[in-house]
């Protein structure tokens, strides 16, 4: 099987929960069809992606179990290559992978890993996990690989099967255990397995009526442990016993990654109860949009938050920490708390809440990252839905003492300040108010760890919270970049607003001085035509009546020259007459010479004598200058 396989290309581990940015640069047009090239950043490495609208439209059809509204841009038949259109789908197109990858819930699924990073997630998870839960089992006596239960959990490289036992085997020759052998409840098989090596319970021990379920998961980047080492501790696990901590039932592990077997719980995680969801569904129906939601009440939030209090406060006393706490790594048993997937930070991989203490310098220590996380378990538990932000803003409708616990975890201030220890949060007085005694357990506390082990976890933790820390720089460093490119565009904005406003007043200024010379123009010309008609009209009367025969039109005599030849005196001369029309066309001339105040007189004088006004004009249209003869005067 393993020669015929497809041959799995392991690369370097990808921390999937790392935040990924995505920016539509341009749009090309390729063999008759728009294309989209996205600019793609995660952390200090960036990619481009060419994609089509089908693609998109792909992506969307993919997401919409999820039962998120999304805003993606309708298709069009007709007009689709037309530019204004182009560039209003690239904007829509840029709101619509936004909004994917600003959603912790789908920006996690496989369909938008692969929309964004196809190189890194186009090949078959499934596959290789097939191959690998296989290889684990296949010299086990006890356990039969079952059928897939599908994308229920939100990691991408972790799946789950179905798990029965294998029918005993027939054998004439039985051989009978002897009363120290069927004392020992846990056997140990290592070796020649394929490369594996595998820990598991006597079958005798676990409850028949019980589901199993197995589930492989691979290896992530924090995993600083080689593998035969990995064996002794997954050993240690299988053995730990604890009251608020699930049992495993079978581990194994590859070079790739882990195997283990556990009981499956019918009523599903925590989330699953206040999410009010089916635990059988896949991830994205379950939690995407979740049909209702219920909190828990407050004795039920104490109860459940100190036992959770006691199984961590233990792991970290025997030198083993959790660092992979949320709603749905719990599950609620006869009202008692057990937390699952513990073998999960021996694995590396990363945590549920990363994209939310990474934006926090003070929370990189292991089991100050275990307190974030339990204050985020907290806060869903008492009000019903998980807390969207790496901060709390404002906690109302809970009592004093819940608020007091929640804002020395989540506030803004305590993030930066430093979070309490696991043990003084366990003395809080909401716990002393609130908490209610389940009862003494049976079962009695144990897990032990060589010293060996003990201090390869140390090495490793050590190492992980370096990377916690760099990956936390690299944050601050892009935060610190986009606030001076949001700046330095609000600056070239007001920039150009500032300039932009200058060049309105300024034309603004041009136009009103250009309307008012036109204004003071015409009124100006009007005024001067005026004094030149006054002086033809006193020449025309000392002519004779044939230099009038040579114009083409006989004017009529205005109302105003008739007024000017009854105002002379029967002892002027015609030369007098003369002299004083000349006078009248200076005067008029020094009038005309201050435009804003002849204006403002004539204005009022053409409002009040209009006829007079239209008269003269027409009079003055109908003049002929071609009449007007030379007089010679003695001054």
């Amino acid at each position: 099987m393993a020669i015929f396989a497809s041959r799995y290309e392991r690369k370097l581990p990808i921390d999937d929960t790392e935040a990924i940015s995505c920016e539509i640069a341009t749009v090309e047009e390729v063999d008759g069809h728009t294309e989209y090239l996205l600019r793609v950043q995660r952390g200090d490495n960036s990619w481009n992606v060419l994609h089509r609208y089908n693609d998109f439209n792909k992506l969307h059809q993919s997401l919409r179990i999820s039962g998120i509204d999304l805003p993606l841009p309708g298709k069009r038949i007709f007009g689709n290559m037309r530019p204004d259109f182009i560039a209003e789908r690239k904007e829509a197109l840029q709101v619509y992978i936004n909004t994917i990858l600003m959603n912790p819930i789908l920006a996690s699924s496989l369909p938008a890993k692969r929309f964004v990073d196809p190189e890194s997630y186009s090949q078959s998870f499934y596959d290789h996990a097939v191959q690998n839960a296989m290889l684990c089992l296949r010299n086990d006596s006890v356990w039969a690989l079952g059928a897939t239960m599908g994308a229920i959990g939100w990691r991408l490289r972790k799946h789950y099967f179905k798990v029965t036992t294998k029918p005993p085997e027939k054998s004439s020759n039985k051989l009978v255990k002897s009363g120290s052998q069927t004392q020992q409840s846990k056997h140990f098989a290592a070796g020649s397995n394929g490369g594996s090596h595998s820990i598991s319970i006597d079958a005798g021990t676990a409850d028949p009526n019980a589901e199993m379920v197995a589930e492989w998961l691979e290896y992530g980047p924090d995993k600083y442990v080689e593998e035969k080492e990995i064996n002794g501790v997954l050993k240690s696990l299988v053995g730990l016993q604890h009251p608020h901590i699930e049992s495993i039932v079978f581990a194994a592990n590859t070079e790739n990654g882990c195997l283990v077997i556990r009981k499956f719980h019918k009523h599903g995680t925590l989330k699953d109860v206040l999410c009010m969801a089916t635990p059988k569904n896949p991830f994205l129906s379950k939690y995407g949009n979740p049909k209702g939601r219920t909190a828990l009440s407050m004795k039920q939030v104490a109860t459940y938050g100190k036992q959770i209090l006691d199984a961590l406060i233990f792991l970290h006393s025997k030198g083993y920490a959790y660092g992979h706490l949320h709603s749905g790594n719990i599950v609620i048993v006869d009202d008692c708390v057990k937390l699952l997937d513990v073998e999960n930070h021996l694995l590396g991989v990363p945590a549920f809440y990363r994209p939310f203490f990474v934006q926090h310098s003070k929370i990189h220590a292991i089991e100050t990252v275990d307190v974030y996380c339990f204050g985020h378990v907290l806060f869903e538990m008492a009000m019903g839905y998980p807390l969207q932000e790496s901060v709390v803003r404002q906690i109302t409708e809970c009592p004093e003492a819940l608020k007091s616990l929640l804002e020395s975890i989540l506030s803004k201030e305590a993030c930066k300040a430093g979070l309490p220890t696991l043990e003084q949060l366990l003395g809080h007085r909401f716990f002393t108010q609130y908490a209610t005694d389940c009862g003494s357990s049976a079962e009695k506390p144990h897990f032990k760890l060589s010293l060996n082990a003990k201090e390869l976890l140390r090495q490793a933790a050590v190492k992980s919270e370096k990377r916690l820390c760099d990956e936390q720089k690299s944050v601050k460093n892009q935060k610190r970049i986009v606030r001076v490119q949001e700046l330095m565009s609000s600056e070239e904005e007001k920039r150009k607003s500032k300039q932009k406003a200058k060049l309105e007043h300024k034309q603004s200024k041009l136009k009103q001085q250009g309307s008012l010379q036109t204004s003071n123009g015409r009124l100006s010309l009007a005024a001067t035509t005026a004094a030149s008609t006054s002086t033809a009209a006193v020449g025309g009367g000392l002519s004779t009546a044939d230099s009038f025969n040579r114009s083409d039109s006989t004017p009529e005599e205005p109302p105003t020259l008739a007024g000017l030849k009854s105002q002379t005196t029967g002892g002027q001369t015609p030369r007098q007459e003369l002299h004083t029309g000349s006078s009248a066309s200076v005067s008029v001339e020094r009038q005309t010479s201050t435009p804003n105040m002849a204006s403002v007189e004539d204005v009022e004088a053409g409002d009040e004598d209009e006829p007079t006004r239209s008269a003269l004009l027409e009079s003055i249209c109908k003049f002929n200058r071609g009449s007007l003869r030379k007089v010679r005067s003695n001054d």
